[in-house]
């Protein structure tokens, strides 16, 4: 309930107000400075520090070459810049092909291409081509420079080649590669022979500056005139330091001094004008004038050792720009050292910082806060726009108040919650939230109450929740085409007017089901419909013919909604966490965009339309502005000279007039978005490098590599150093790829294994502002294969026709040769009965050899015929004999037969080895291949045993010459020998090795192993290493034997190692040819 007090308060507030206002209006009129002056920073500086790559911080010159690179001459060392990466040259005492220095002072290039780079100890010269260093140093091989301490390189228009240094000026004898000393006369010499600065005027003449005194060489008449500072006259130059000369094409000569200013010299007339430094803010920023330089628009710049400066024609007065503590898009330091103008009419400044780029073609506008100057916003954290009718533009800021910017007298007015002597407060609260104004009133929504400024009255009224507002914590404000008031609370939603006061609608929207009423966001569309943004509830609600309903979307898969606006009937577009949503009312469809589409980020707080109807839309990174027609994005960050890449939510207007303005945190920008154009000048893609095998190739239109350089590396770059990191690059191979493949900004790509034939490499870029060059094209021939040529494919023809004719003749021949055959026959049979007697003999040799074997035969025969004699015993006995002795009996006479037949089969093989018959049929086998099988044919016999059988080669594949049934032969006795000695859980180990012109092959059980006494014997004929358990295990030896032999014939070794207890390994070591 409001009390009478309450009223009284509130009046006393109106009253103290007003001439608080009045106050200040009056000595605004009466001129005493109340306000401050706007502090703007037009077109933000993009800065290049060490930190980016650049070799140290101090830059003394820069030059972009007809490439496009930007060479940079540092305190240490030389850049080549391309805008993705620095090359660094560094000179060293060691290499005489570095450079002679690495203080880089000049850096020029001439005609042909070469870049002249002038230091504190010499002259050099970057061959192009070849990228070689060519030092020119005073006294040295006949150079017959003047001075090695260069100040300035002049290439002039006939393409001779001037140098100024500290003892002289040269000029540049190309015939013999050497220098001329030039006017080093006495008579008819410069004025001073300490030579800074050099150039050439419209007319054809030169100007040289010395450190005592200006030059004019007139060549018509071959004579020097001397100029000098005159006290007594004013028509003189201002200073006898020339530090640095420039001569326009308007015929004006600019003279830099030290300590002396600038002049401007009418070459024709021989009017001088001097432009000094004062206090004054228009005048040149300081007296060492260190470069000048005119821009393609006609620009005068002038760099001091007290900021940068522009000259304005008409007015005759310099805008500057100083570093500002805190503002990370000024310049890095006020001594600034060089100037130079890139091919996109982008100003480079070199400082003892690093350098800053000026990019004139973003028309952006910045109003920020300074800490360390009262003439500026009152913080930089910026919530609520509004310009009023009289063009008065009202910005909120989220700490600090409100601050009231008169643009047309460039001052500036804060209000904010503060309390004069008598304890009254301006605004309620400093946390300002959102700013509407209609017709003569201003509303201010807070923290803490709402607040109405009249304009007519010069007074502020505060509301509360005790005047009817839902809550003191207001979010957002929308005045409707009735001019009613529509508040937005963190509790609820309310309107207000003249005539009826505050109304509450929470009752209304509860009804449609929302408990929590934050509300974020009003606006009314072009049909008159009203929209709210219920934050807590992540809620559309549309307001239309005095009734509340909620709009839901089919996919609603963003959690947060940030904002909405409308340009034409029926469409909205609404702002999210998410991306940005294009809805039409009338069909209910929608289209959604986000980062993959192109917008700068997902995260958006603020849409405005353009004349076009295009939205423009600020993000948490970046502004975005949305091409209709062309259906893509075009995004701008702090590099293009916005306040900085993140907005701030309320922070978005559009004047009457088009002027657009988006806050964030780091202040406002504005501007009119006809004004901030898309550059034509759009630089094709250079190439950078091509490698193939790792050797650079020259470059060239036509590439041509030979059949095995099949592998090829392309860099290349974009000379656009407005914004590099937004560059995009799209490439295609033409003859292999079938698309354009898109690379990002990465800017390189690398092809191997192209197969003989012509290629076309084709490349192009994007620029920041969604703009692609023109493309870049390279013809690659890759050659042919010496073998695969027409040539060799005839060699090969006539080949084939020499051996048809010899395999002709060769049919011819033989059918004779078959003839005296026939003829030879019965010759024949003699020899083959003494082959026969032959054969007769090695039987006999055979028979004498299995006799002395017989007693190794004579075991399994014993136990088979013991054991069937004891079967037949029983038989007799007509005794019942039970089938497990039954079995038992069987499996002895299988297992002894078996031994018997494999003894038989050893004999056989052996006989023959050592007969010297046995012949290997070698041919190329994958012995892992060979291994793995015999083992996996075991595989269910050995776990059978209750043995694990586990086949593990370090190798896929390898290849060898072999017998492969004799290697299988080899691996299957090893494995029948480790499973005959290895107990049931026991384990077999087979593992392959690949030694290169090698391979070795290891079998390693876990069984009960041999005595090292032993282990010699075991290959040993008949020799059975584990004699006492030979009743237990069987066998004969004669496998290892066998095995032995077999592997020798095939130049490999065989091998044990074993340990009682503890199993064998046994490795073979095969070569891999025979």
């Amino acid at each position: 309930m409001k009390t009478n007090e309450g009223n009284n308060m509130k009046k006393n507030n109106k009253r103290t107000l007003l001439l608080v206002l009045l106050f200040i209006m009056i000595f605004q009129y009466i001129g005493i400075e109340v306000s401050a002056t706007i502090k703007m920073n037009i077109n933000g500086f993009k800065n290049i520090t060490i930190d980016d790559g650049l070799s140290q911080s101090t830059v003394y010159s820069l030059c972009q070459d007809s490439e496009g690179y930007m060479w940079i001459g540092t305190g240490e060392g030389l850049n080549k810049y391309n805008g993705h990466e620095f090359e660094v040259y560094k000179s060293s005492k060691k290499d005489k092909e570095t450079l002679s220095g690495n203080l880089i002072i000049d850096i020029k290039e001439d005609f042909n291409g070469d870049i002249w780079v002038g230091t504190a100890t010499g002259l050099n010269r970057i061959d192009k081509k070849s990228n070689k260093i060519i030092r020119y140093i005073s006294n040295i091989d006949g150079c017959n420079l003047s001075n090695n301490r260069i100040r300035n390189i002049l290439i002039a228009k006939n393409g001779d080649i001037f140098v100024a240094t500290y003892n002289g000026l040269n000029k540049y004898n190309r015939k013999n590669d050497n220098f001329i000393r030039i006017y080093d006369e006495d008579e008819n010499g410069l004025s001073n022979q300490k030579v800074y600065t050099i150039t050439e005027d419209i007319y054809g003449d030169y100007w040289v500056g010395t450190s005592n005194g200006l030059n004019k060489i007139d060549k018509k008449n071959n004579k020097v005139i001397h100029y000098f500072k005159n006290e007594q006259d004013s028509n003189t130059i201002s200073g006898n330091y020339i530090y640095k000369l420039y001569a326009d094409d308007k015929g004006y000569l600019w003279v830099g001094t030290y300590y002396g200013g600038l002049n401007r010299i009418n070459i024709s007339t021989g009017k001088i004008d001097r432009y000094m430094h004062s206090e004054e803010a228009t005048s040149i920023p300081g007296l060492v004038i260190t470069d000048i330089l005119r821009d393609s628009r006609g620009n005068i710049w002038v760099s001091t050792e007290g900021g940068v400066a522009k000259f304005d024609k008409e007015s005759e007065t310099f805008k500057t720009w100083k570093y500002e503590r805190g503002n990370k898009s000024s310049i890095l330091s006020d001594e600034v050292k060089v100037l130079c103008e890139d091919r996109l009419g982008m100003i480079w400044i070199g400082s003892t910082l690093g350098i800053s780029i000026f990019n004139p073609n973003n028309n952006f506008i910045n109003y920020r806060n300074n800490v360390l100057d009262d003439n500026s916003l009152s913080d930089n954290h910026i919530s609520g726009i509004y310009e009023d009718n009289d063009e008065m533009l009202w910005i909120g800021t989220v700490f600090n108040g409100v601050n009231i910017l008169d643009r047309k007298n460039n001052t500036v007015i804060r209000l904010d919650y503060k309390k004069d002597y008598e304890g009254e407060i301006i605004i309620s609260n400093n946390l300002i939230r959102d700013i509407v104004g209609y017709e003569n009133n201003i509303w201010i929504a807070t923290q803490h109450g709402l607040n109405k400024y009249n304009k007519n009255t010069n007074t502020i009224e505060m509301f509360g929740d005790e005047d009817g507002l839902v809550n003191n914590d207001v979010l957002s404000l929308c005045i409707d085409d009735l001019g009613q008031l529509w508040i937005g609370t963190v509790e609820g939603l309310c309107s207000y007017d003249e005539e009826n006061g505050f109304k509450s609608y929470n009752n209304d929207l509860k009804s449609l089901g929302l408990n929590k009423l934050s509300i974020r966001d009003i606006y009314q569309d072009n049909d008159g419909e009203i929209w709210f943004v219920v934050a807590n509830e992540n809620k559309l609600v549309r307001y239309k013919n005095g009734k509340f309903s909620i709009y839901s979307l089919e996919d609603e898969s963003y959690n947060i909604i940030m904002t909405i606006s409308s340009n034409v009937e029926n469409i909205i577009w609404i702002g999210t966490d998410c991306g940005l949503v294009k809805i039409n009312k009338k069909t209910g469809k929608y289209d959604i965009f986000t980062e993959e589409d192109g917008l700068a980020n997902n995260f958006i707080y603020g849409i405005l339309f353009d004349e076009f109807g295009n939205p423009w839309i600020s993000t948490n990174y970046g502004l975005s502005k949305f091409d209709l027609i062309k259906n893509e994005f075009i995004n701008f960050n702090y590099t293009d000279g916005i306040q900085s890449n993140e907005f701030n939510e309320y922070s978005y207007y559009k004047s009457k007039s088009g002027e657009m303005f988006f806050g964030g945190i780091q202040g406002v920008t504005s501007f009119y978005p006809n004004d901030i154009k898309v550059t034509s000048n759009i630089p094709k893609v250079q190439i950078q490098s091509i490698e193939s095998a790792n050797n650079k190739l020259e470059l060239s239109e036509n590439i041509k590599l030979k059949y095995n350089e099949n592998q090829i590396r392309f860099e290349f770059f974009m000379p656009d150093y407005s914004t590099p990191n937004k560059i995009q690059y799209s490439y295609k191979l033409e003859g292999l790829d079938k698309e354009e493949v898109n690379l990002g900004n990465k800017n390189y790509v690398s092809y191997t294994n192209l197969y003989p034939g012509e290629y076309t490499f084709k490349v192009k870029g994007r620029n920041g502002n969604g703009e692609w060059s023109e493309v870049t094209s390279i013809a690659i021939k890759v050659g042919t294969a010496p073998w695969k040529t027409p040539f060799a494919y005839l060699i090969y023809g006539l080949v084939t026709v020499i051996l048809v004719y010899i395999v002709w003749n060769r049919v011819k021949i033989l059918d004779n040769m078959v003839k005296q055959r026939s003829l030879e026959l019965n010759k024949k049979l003699i020899e083959n009965q003494e082959l026969y007697k032959r054969l007769l003999k090695d039987e006999k040799y055979k028979n004498n050899y299995f006799i002395n074997l017989s007693h190794e035969l004579r075991t399994p025969l014993n136990l088979i015929v013991s054991t069937q004699q004891l079967i037949d015993k029983l038989n007799e006995n007509n005794e019942n004999i039970p089938k497990d002795k039954i079995r038992d009996y069987m499996k002895t006479i299988k297992r002894n037969s078996n031994r018997l037949l494999t003894l038989i089969d050893n004999i056989i093989y052996t006989s023959k080895i050592d007969a010297g018959n046995y012949k290997l049929n070698i041919k190329e086998n994958d012995i892992v291949y060979l291994v793995e099988e015999i083992s996996l044919s075991m595989k269910e016999y050995i776990e059978s045993k209750g043995i694990e059988l586990v086949i593990d080669p370090e190798v896929e594949e390898k290849l060898i010459e072999c017998d492969g049934s004799d290697i299988e032969r080899v691996i299957l006795n090893l494995l029948s020998n480790a499973v005959k000695f290895t107990k049931e859980g026991g384990k077999i180990e087979i593992k392959i090795y690949d030694l290169n012109n090698k391979v070795k092959i290891v079998v390693k059980d876990n069984g009960i192993g041999i005595a090292k006494d032993r282990q010699k014997a075991i290959f040993n004929r008949f020799d059975q290493a584990y004699a006492t358990t030979s009743e237990e295990y069987g066998g004969s030896g004669l496998g290892l034997t066998l095995s032995k032999q077999l592997i020798e014939l095939h130049k490999g070794s065989i091998e044990v190692e074993s340990n009682i207890g503890q199993g064998s390994e046994f490795t073979i070591v095969l070569p891999v040819n025979q």
